[in-house]
């Protein structure tokens, strides 16, 4: 494969890199992919076949005012489109692929290549706004293309300024190149290949430095992907009953979750708290509390809220901290281990409710990372004992926290029946969780109730209900013995992650569970809820690893890729400056025991010598090795640097830019002009023959043959200037086409 060959198929290769990548990140009507693709594999096409010596793809034999034209057509087409849509972004990625298929059948000169090449680089930046995990291979294989591209369009720089495609050659069918671009003789080498692979890996190495480096906007704009945010139940105003029934069967991931402090003992479940309820009217739960205000923005974008959710918890109860990364969601509400005091992150704004829910202004439209600090609170000793006196709440307490509905006898004497022989609050609570959890039984197979009261139904009727129906069952149970309850919606994590040591939280956890207020502790979490009966298993074996072993690939990505933000790339500096002076102090150390034995030898002058004086030797001396190792290797850089460039290596053989090399090179390019020398002619015979054939070439093809002979036959190497003369021949001769006047 020649070197122009190469440049050609590279360059498809890489807009079809660029193409992909826009395909998987973003939306693209199928007729424009499909217009798109069968350019692409026709360019391709085109490329292999000048390759394999097959005709090339046609290109479109028009002149440039008509390409022009069709460019303005395109772009009134782009006005048009943007008009006409509510995404000027999406039509803009119209425009510019239609511009990539005119392109693609119309690269004749050097400068289409060039304009494809700027043409992919935008595609892969719009790429990069919808990116996924499945980006970083593609920008890796179009970083080594890439430079690979450039690097062959830099080896193959025209020398005139005709077209670049090649052109039939009449009943031969060889070809021939009117710019002199062909460089026939100029294979792609394993040499070849190797250096450019090198180039691509450092420009590589060098994007990831900057990327980890340099500042990043953080901007305001949504992916390109905000359709699929997930929509979500039982985290607005109101809840119905049965609500939260039809996200039980949709797997989609909704958030990760880490815990910073504990390890992997706390794998059994994670509550993860949204949304608590107040009030309830036979059918739904209502959220009076929940009017939100602001929550102080404290240093290093912390938002603490200052009330505390117990009643006299102890100080020395620990914190949970969870680090968060929360999937576009339909709602604001920011979860968390209860009860949340402060939430850490990149978030615009943090609002609280009368219930202790923490929210975002506005629902969010990509994944969202924060931490998150909760106190989870205990039962006191205080409130295992019975009490000498009856128990009083707080006014707002038994407001909002012990109405229930009309219609409530039967609930109530239930109620009565089941706690009757508990003394405390907390027991009443035990006895009516336990009762729930024994004779009732979990399922999501659940027929639409058009009852008035559908919490009596599946009391003493059905006994078959979801997570909210015990949970309102145990909160309208308590009210009715005076115990302040409510309900609480959320997630409860189950799904564990060892490969990165964390909770996955899918759709199907969401959950509802009761809390009740006991005088000393506060806010305690219990949840009457039983085991479903029907439980699907998880997958098995190698594929469950797989799946665990991606999601983790993923939270990475997010949290390197996605969530990198000039914070992280600060503490990334400070860790570098840290361990970068336990390094530099390990190398003056090693350093020091190096010249060990050269202080040792100049101990014995110290004491014939000043401090000043020995300072200065010591000096002059490290000063002398230095300039040493300066000298000797600008001394071997020139001496590769000439064998380079004559063409020899360390065995003597010759390389690349030697006279034979460049010999070769003439005799490969004239037999694509259909002039081949014969085995059993020699180079001053074959000299004669190109005079009486070709006399426009003649002197340069003597100038190089008579080089040749000199140092192949006479033994005498060349100088300098004669290699530059050498190969400044073989760029003539190159410049020049047999047949140009035919």
């Amino acid at each position: 494969m020649s070197l122009e060959q190469a440049f050609r198929i590279s360059s498809v290769l890489l807009a079809g890199v660029s193409f992909i990548a826009l395909v998987l990140g973003t939306g693209l009507p199928a007729w424009l992919v499909f217009f798109t693709t069968v350019a692409l594999l026709l360019a391709f096409v085109g490329a292999v076949g000048a390759m394999a010596g097959w005709s090339s793809v046609p290109q479109a034999a028009r002149s440039t005012i008509t390409w022009n034209v069709l460019v303005l057509a395109a772009f009134f087409g782009f006005v048009v489109d943007s008009l006409t849509s509510d995404e000027l972004l999406y039509a803009g990625l119209r425009f510019l692929l239609v511009l990539m298929i005119m392109k693609l059948f119309h690269l004749r000169h050097r400068g289409d290549y060039l304009h494809l090449l700027a043409i992919t680089v935008v595609m892969m930046l719009a790429a990069a706004l919808g990116a996924d995990l499945w980006y970083v291979p593609l920008v890796i294989a179009y970083f080594v293309l890439g430079v690979w591209t450039l690097f062959l369009y830099g080896m193959t720089r025209p020398l005139g300024t005709q077209p670049f495609s090649p052109v039939a050659m009449g009943p031969r069918q060889q070809t021939r190149y009117p710019s002199g671009l062909d460089h026939g003789g100029e294979k792609v080498t394993v040499r070849l290949l190797q250096v450019a692979s090198g180039l691509a890996l450092a420009v590589l190495g060098l994007t990831v430095l900057f990327f980890y480096m340099l500042p990043r906007l953080d901007t305001k704009h949504p992916r390109i992907d905000e359709g699929t945010v997930i929509r979500t139940a039982g985290f607005s105003q109101s809840v119905d009953l049965g609500a939260l029934g039809p996200m039980k069967l949709d797997p989609r991931i909704v958030m990760r979750v880490e815990l910073l402090d504990q390890a992997s003992r706390e794998r059994k479940g994670l509550y993860l708290r949204g949304m608590a309820f107040d009030h309830y009217d036979g059918r739904s739960w209502v959220n009076r509390l929940g009017r939100r205000w602001p929550i102080h923005q404290m240093p290093q974008r912390t938002f603490a809220l200052q009330e505390q959710h117990g009643g006299e918890q102890m100080a020395s109860e620990p914190f949970y901290r969870q680090r968060i990364l929360l999937e576009p969601l339909d709602t604001p509400v920011l979860f968390g281990v209860p009860f949340i005091e402060t939430v850490r992150g990149k978030l615009p704004a943090v609002q609280v409710d009368g219930g202790g829910s923490f929210y975002l202004s506005v629902p969010i439209a990509k994944p969202l990372e924060y931490t998150a600090v909760s106190r989870p609170t205990v039962v006191l000793p205080a409130d295992l004992r019975p009490p000498s006196s009856p128990y009083h709440y707080h006014d707002a307490v038994l407001q909002y926290f012990t109405q229930v509905p009309p219609q409530s006898d039967r609930v109530a004497a239930l109620a009565r029946t089941v706690a009757q022989h508990a003394r405390t609050p907390f027991e009443q609570a035990r006895a009516v969780q336990d009762y729930l959890a024994r004779h009732y039984r979990y399922s999501l197979e659940l027929v639409g109730s058009e009852q008035t009261n559908p919490l009596e139904e599946f009391l003493f009727e059905r006994k078959t209900g979801y997570c909210e129906h015990y949970a309102t069952a145990m909160a309208i149970m308590l009210r009715t013995l005076g115990v302040p309850s409510r309900l609480a919606t959320g997630f409860l994590a189950t799904e564990w992650n060892e490969y990165g040591n964390y909770y996955v939280v899918r759709q199907r956890d969401a959950h509802a569970w009761v809390e009740i207020y006991l005088p000393h502790s506060g806010w305690i979490v219990m949840d009457p809820t039983p085991p479903a009966d029907e439980n699907v298993a998880p997958a098995e074996g190698l594929w469950l690893a797989w799946t665990k072993l991606m999601d983790h690939l993923q939270l990475r990505w997010n949290r390197v890729v996605v969530q990198y933000s000039a914070a992280d790339q600060l503490a990334m500096v400070e860790g570098v400056q840290v361990n970068g002076a336990a390094i530099s102090h390990k190398v003056r150390k090693s350093f020091q025991i190096l010249l060990g034995t050269v202080a040792g030898v100049l101990e014995k002058s110290a004491n014939l010598l000043g401090t000043a004086t020995r300072d200065r030797a010591i000096a002059m001396g490290l000063t002398g090795l230095a300039l040493l190792g300066l000298f000797l290797g600008i001394w071997l850089f020139r001496k590769q640097s000439q064998r380079t460039f004559l063409g020899r290596n360390a065995q003597g053989k010759y390389g690349d830019g030697s006279i034979t090399w460049i010999y070769e090179e003439m005799l490969s390019y004239l037999s694509t002009q259909g002039l081949q020398k014969p085995t059993h002619i020699g180079p001053l015979q074959f000299s004669n023959i190109i005079r009486q054939q070709w006399t426009e070439a003649s002197s340069v093809v003597e100038a190089i043959t008579s080089l040749y002979c000199k140092e192949r036959f006479g033994k005498v190497p060349l100088t300098l200037e004669e290699h530059h003369l050498a190969h400044q021949r073989l760029g003539e001769l190159r410049n020049r086409t047999r047949f140009a006047n035919q």
